[in-house]
């Protein structure tokens, strides 16, 4: 599957750009993740290494690739966010480790050929999941967050 990954992008869900805000914080995830590992900024070749690492599920015994049918659209990927959030959840409860991936949705054909999913089946993403390694230094990262004043818009109702 690595073999093919720079190909062109083909994507059930992807977005076209991040933009903004949501650029912004993508990017300094990213410089703050990969530092985190030991990658500097700017180094090309571990960029490279490291979006690899999604595709090798960052070393994870198990991955759970969550999809829904073509045909519910953007509902079957909110209905899939609303169980990725409780498996999350469940696993921490467990005291087992996720990761939960988007990155392999860029490229979500090879995704359903390597796992024999069918044709009508949207890549929403997947999870890594195992127990963790607490030495590894990804393992101690966090990201930032917004405040919620910044992503929750309150109404009063009248």
């Amino acid at each position: 599957m690595l073999a093919h990954v720079e190909d062109q992008p083909v994507t059930d869900f992807w977005p076209k750009a991040y933009e903004g805000v949501y650029g912004d914080r993508r990017r300094s995830c990213g410089f703050a993740l990969y530092q985190s590992v030991g990658v500097a900024r700017g180094d090309k070749d571990g960029y490279r290494r490291q979006m690899a690492e999604n595709y090798r599920f960052f070393g994870a015994p198990h991955v759970a690739i969550i999809s829904s049918d073509a045909g519910l659209s953007t509902y079957g990927a909110i209905d899939c966010g609303g169980f990725v959030a409780n498996f999350l959840n469940a696993a921490t409860a467990l005291g087992v480790a996720t990761i939960p991936q988007a990155a392999l949705t860029v490229r979500s054909d090879l995704v359903r050929e390597h796992f024999g999913l069918l044709a009508n089946r949207r890549i929403v993403c997947a999870i890594s999941f195992g127990y963790a390694d607490p030495s590894h230094p990804a393992n101690g990262f966090r990201t930032d967050r917004a405040p919620l004043s910044e992503v929750v818009r309150f109404h009063d109702g009248r």
